[in-house]
This record gives C-alpha cells, sequence and structure tokens, in this order.
C-alpha cells in the first residue's frame, strides 16, 4: 500500500458513508508518518484497518467492509480494499492511543492514523510473523522508541506474563 491509495480509500469512505472522521488502525497507518516507505514490511499490506467513529454495534464497520472491502467491486478495481473493524479493536494497543493519532486530511475528510509506537505496540501484542516483520522495519526506519514502547506497554490491558512477551519482543527490535 502506498499513501496516495490510503487517501483514495479516506476520501471514498468520508463520501461513500459521509464520515468527516475516521480512525485508522493497522499497517496502513504507518504512512501518515512515513509518506514512501521502502518496499517491504511496511508497504505490503493491502488494505486499510477502518474503526467508525461511534460505531458501537459495529453496523457501519461492516457496511464499509460490504461495500469497500475484500473482492468488493471496489477491490476488484483498484487491488486495496477497507476493512471496517470494531472499535474494541486493536486489542494490545495502549490507553489512549485515539488521543495521539497523525490526522491525514485529504478534502473534508480525515483519517486519525495510529501513531507508530502505539501501532507497532500492537501489532508486537498480536505477535503473527507480518506483525513481528513490521515492527522490525520501523524499527530499523527509527519510527519508533524503545523507551516509548515500555512505558506505553504499562498501559496495555494484557496478563502480566503476556506483556513480559511483549516486553522481550521491544528489546530485540532494539539489540
Amino acid at each position: 500500500m502506498r499513501r496516495r491509495e490510503l487517501q483514495h480509500v479516506i476520501l471514498e469512505v468520508g463520501r461513500r458513508f459521509n464520515l468527516k472522521e475516521v480512525f485508522i488502525i493497522g499497517s496502513a497507518a504507518i504512512l501518515a508518518t512515513m509518506p514512501e516507505p521502502p518496499e517491504g514490511a511496511l508497504t505490503m499490506t493491502r488494505d486499510v484497518d477502518i474503526i467508525p467513529p461511534g460505531d458501537d454495534d459495529e453496523r457501519l464497520a461492516d457496511q464499509i467492509s460490504f461495500v469497500l472491502g475484500e473482492a468488493s467491486p471496489f477491490d476488484e478495481e483498484y487491488g486495496y480494499h477497507a476493512q471496517g473493524v470494531s472499535s474494541k479493536m486493536p486489542t494490545y494497543a495502549p490507553r489512549n492511543w485515539q488521543s495521539r493519532t497523525i490526522d491525514l486530511r485529504i478534502d473534508v475528510y480525515v483519517g486519525r492514523c495510529m501513531e507508530p509506537n502505539d501501532l507497532v505496540l500492537s501489532k508486537l501484542g498480536a505477535g503473527r510473523e507480518k506483525d513481528l516483520d513490521f515492527a522490525q522495519a520501523a524499527a530499523r526506519l527509527n519510527l519508533i522508541d524503545q523507551e516509548i514502547l515500555l512505558e506505553r506497554l504499562k498501559t496495555v490491558q494484557t496478563a502480566e506474563e503476556h506483556a513480559g512477551l511483549i516486553a522481550r519482543r521491544i528489546a530485540i527490535l532494539f539489540r
């Protein structure tokens, strides 16, 4: 995914669903901080994870996925798509991550993109291979800070042993 593709998704979600702002989580959020990352782990995603504000019953997230999601006419035409997700996501984000987002404005629409340290911490919690690769790429490009990650880890709601695992993953990133 490239920044212009992320901007296109934000614009389409805004227009089609009359949403002036949405939260962007997942890998595509890094494009608000680094508009042109090198090819690799930071550009692998083909989807934009979107949390519509105030969508507690998740109906709007489901509609976004239906209209602009994987295998939709939009996806077929452009080769990337939106994925509506729950306000309960991301699972391993630190408390108050929404207050640290980086705005990406397109016309009158705003994508509130997850800040890189919050994004990587969430990915380290999930721990899938692609998430760990993403975290390593972000560390190599100096997009994240070890002290910030460790401080914010204290606010992640997870079991103590899982927090320990995340802390070890952070240490590995900065060896």
